[in-house]
């Protein structure tokens, strides 16, 4: 956790970085919740499909105002 502010990259990969720990940890907490309250389970594989998904959905969600920004946050995911 503590790494996460001294990172020295440049900003695409700091955000990225940020964006992906955001989503890692919501949909961690979300799938707790519902293993807990609803007895219901996903598989990590079905985890990880849905934190892909979002942070692709976000990346493209930065391409009408900073394109580049987008391009070079899209190439590092991948």
């Amino acid at each position: 956790m503590r790494q996460l502010p001294r990172q020295r990259a440049h900003r695409s990969k700091r955000l990225l970085i940020l964006l992906a720990w955001q989503s890692t940890i919501y949909w961690t907490w979300s799938e707790r919740n519902t293993r807990l309250h609803q007895n219901t389970f996903k598989t990590v594989d079905a985890i990880f499909t849905v934190v892909d998904r979002q942070l692709r959905n976000k990346i493209l969600s930065f391409r009408e105002t900073n394109p580049v920004l987008s391009s070079a946050m899209m190439q590092q995911w991948i």
